[in-house]
Formats: structure tokens, C-alpha cells, sequence
């Protein structure tokens, strides 16, 4: 269940991202677009009457430079301009402030000094409102016309046209959001369904097969009772005792998936991997290879005891398992730098590990040894396990490879 929610949420949180992504995408084509428009019939409008001496000619001729729009007289009426003409000194000639009602003779000769002569376009702004305006040169006296439309009202178009598409797309995103956790809450249910009885497949079948292996078992040991040990009755003990452990770490393994929130407690780590690793020191020396040891005492960790020693046993078992003939199993546990988590480290020598695919390693059921080694035991479930424990730890577990040896590092 936890992982579905976990994939839901991811499918969730990228979706939001893409349609986040889209739309503001959209937004900024959008407006992009209406700046341009708006910058070009402002263009439009100075150029008309910088042609005709800051008055406005025929509509006709108007709907000729700004691309047929359908002004007419009382549209026109709506621009609210003014022109002025100076000579070389800046001194001013004369001022028509005929189109324009909100500004004083006194207001339009004060911003004659936000005005640049020697540029033919230009904006600025005073007291709440915005201006654009055109310089031209007036040959051969040596004037200069500026013609400053009030633009106020382009920009305030704008800036409205800017915080209605970001709502909009505000609202749109909750509404695909709510729309995508509805619709893939109804899309993974099937798949949620399948995953619960396949779980249950494996708890009800481990149980069902536990009791044929027992007879098994049962009249095997009769028959070495009767005949004694054979080459036969021992290779039925052994296959007996590899599918026993198998059913009961599959058994394990979705009782672990079912439940993801286990109660943690504060244990004794150092004591934990000290009991566990020293259960393997004996066999490991005894196939001639090297045990080391260096546990760093007194470090607790938030765990669950029993499950806190299934792995350490898992990765000491895989590392023996792997390790080469005259090989070392070494296992550490230290503080992490921050002096806040502990870190578990469990290597084995592996001289031919340099073209294994590392990152596999955690996936069911999968073995490196099918090509590489295939007289090891196992059936690829005990790091998926080992996995499964640290995710329900809230810890980390990761495998990598250097200076010929294979190391599982767990950090809790």
C-alpha cells in the first residue's frame, strides 16, 4: 500500500509540474503577445501624429496604420495626447494641450525635462500615470516636434491582462490537480486489488506448503533411521532446509510490505550487529577466509529489535556467500560525521566485480551469480528484503564497489 501511495503521489506531483509548466508557458506567450500588440499600436499612434503635426487626420487613414481596427471618431476621442515644438535651446515654441484634460500648462512644461531630445522614442512616468512620446526633427529649422500620449491606460490593460491569467492558472492547476488525484486514485485501484492478493498468494501458499515439507522432512529423517545417511536422503535434507527458508523469507517479506508503519523503539545497535556478525564468525574462518569486526560501542538507533537483526544477518550472509576463497568479510559500524545517524558498512571480497550491474542488486529475485558464480545458494530475495527493513527504518541502504571489494553500506 505504501509504495502505491508512493507512486501516486510522484505521478501526481509530475503531472502538476508538466500542466505548471504548460501553463505558464501559456501565460507568458500570452502576455508576450499583448505587449507587442500594445507597443505597436502605441508605435502606430505616435507615428499618425508625428506625421500630421500632433493631430489625429481622417479615420480612414488611422485604420490604414494600425491594421484596420475599426476606430471611429469616438474611439479616437479616447487617446489622451499632447505636442509641443522646441527649438535648438529647448525653449518651447509652442504647446497644444487641446487632447489631453488632466494636465496644466505648468504640469506638461515640467516634464519636458524626462524628455530626451536626441532619442526618438521614450517613456516615463509621473504621477500615476505613463507617457510615451516621439521626437521629431523638424528640417530645415532645426525644431523638434514631440508628440506624449498618455499610455496609462495600455499599461493598466496589461497589467490587469497579466493578474487574470496568473489566476486563471492558479485556479486551473487546483482544478487538475483535484481532477488527476480522483482519476488516479480510480486507476491504481485494480492494480492495488492485484498487489493484495498476490501478497496474500504468498502468505496462504507458504503456509500450505510448510506442511508437505514437514512430512517430507519427517520421512526422510525415518529413512535414515532405517538405512542410515545416504548421498540421497542428505540432498533431500538439504533441498528440504533451501525451500523452508525460501517460503519463510517470502512469508517475511510481504509481512513487511503490510506493515510499513511498525512501531520503532529506541535499541542498542552496537549490541545487535555484535550478536548477529559474531554467529558467522566460526563458518566464515572455518572456509578460510577473514572475519573482521570494528563495532563502535553505545549506539542507538530508532528501530524495531528483532528486524534490526534480520539485517544485519541478511547482509553478513550475502557478503559470506559472495565472498571469494581466502577472501575477508568485514563489518563496521560507526557515527555518521554529523555525529547523528549510525552507519553500518558489511564487504566481502569479489575480484570479478567490476562488470556486475550494481544497480540490480535490491531487485527481487535477481542473482549476479546466474552468470558469475553459479555454485552460491540463494534466490535473489534477501537484499530486497534487507532493503524493505531500512525503507521501514526510514534509513538508507546503498552497494558499491571498490579496490576489489563488494560493500552494502546502511545508514540509520
Amino acid at each position: 500500500m505504501s509504495m502505491f501511495r508512493k507512486i501516486r503521489f510522484r505521478f501526481i506531483l509530475v503531472a502538476s509540474f508538466a500542466i505548471l509548466c504548460i501553463l505558464i508557458s501559456f501565460v507568458g506567450v500570452f502576455n508576450s503577445v499583448r505587449y507587442v500588440q500594445n507597443n505597436d499600436e502605441i508605435n502606430a499612434i505616435l507615428t499618425i501624429l508625428s506625421r500630421n503635426k500632433g493631430e489625429f487626420p481622417d479615420p480612414i487613414e488611422i485604420n490604414r496604420e494600425v491594421g484596420n481596427r475599426g476606430l471611429s471618431v469616438a474611439v479616437i476621442n479616447q487617446y489622451q495626447y499632447y505636442s509641443f515644438i522646441v527649438d535648438r535651446k529647448k525653449d518651447t515654441v509652442s504647446l497644444n494641450l487641446s487632447h489631453i484634460s488632466h494636465l496644466t500648462e505648468e504640469q506638461a512644461e515640467s516634464y519636458m525635462r524626462n524628455i530626451n531630445l536626441y532619442e526618438r522614442d521614450g517613456r516615463f512616468r509621473k504621477n500615476n500615470h505613463f507617457y510615451s512620446y516621439r521626437v521629431t526633427k523638424m528640417n530645415p529649422s532645426g525644431r523638434y516636434l514631440v508628440v506624449v500620449l498618455d499610455a496609462t491606460r495600455f499599461f493598466a490593460d496589461r497589467s490587469e491582462l497579466i493578474n487574470l491569467s496568473i489566476q486563471m492558472s492558479f485556479y486551473s492547476l487546483l482544478f487538475f490537480i483535484l481532477v488527476v488525484s480522483v482519476f488516479s486514485g480510480y486507476a491504481i485501484k485494480p492494480y492495488l486489488e492485484n498487489y493484495e492478493k498476490q501478497k496474500r498468494f504468498i502468505t496462504n501458499a507458504g503456509h500450505e506448503l510448510k506442511t508437505p515439507l514437514s512430512i517430507i522432512s519427517a520421512n526422510n529423517e525415518l529413512q535414515e533411521l532405517m538405512t542410515g545417511e545416504t548421498e540421497w536422503t542428505k540432498s533431500t535434507k538439504d533441498q528440504v532446509e533451501r525451500l523452508t527458508h525460501l517460503i519463510n523469507q517470502l512469508v517475511t517479506l510481504a509481512r513487511l510490505e503490510e506493515q510499513p508503519n511498525i512501531v520503532l523503539e529506541r535499541v542498542c545497535f552496537s549490541e545487535i550487529v555484535q550478536d548477529a556478525a559474531e554467529d558467522f564468525k566460526a563458518p566464515i574462518i572455518k572456509d578460510g577466509k577473514t572475519f573482521e569486526m570494528q563495532i563502535a560501542s553505545d549506539i542507538y538507533v530508532k528501530a524495531e529489535e528483532k528486524s534490526l537483526f534480520e539485517l544485519v544477518t541478511l547482509l553478513v550472509d550475502n557478503a559470506n556467500k559472495y565472498c571469494d576463497d581466502k577472501g575477508t568479510v568485514s563489518v563496521k559500524l560507526s557515527r555518521t560525521s554529523g555525529l547523528k545517524k549510525a552507519r553500518l558498512e558489511v564487504s566481502n571480497t569479489f575480484k570479478e566485480g567490476t562488470e556486475i550491474d550494481y544497480s540490480r542488486f535490491f531487485d527481487r529475485f535477481y542473482r549476479e551469480d546466474e552468470s558469475h558464480n553459479n555454485q552460491t545458494s540463494g534466490y535473489g530475495i534477501g537484499l530486497s528484503m534487507a532493503q524493505s527493513i531500512v525503507k521501514i527504518f526510514k534509513g538508507k541502504i546503498s552497494v558499491s564497489y571498490k579496490n576489489d571489494a563488494i560493500t552494502f553500506k546502511v545508514i540509520l
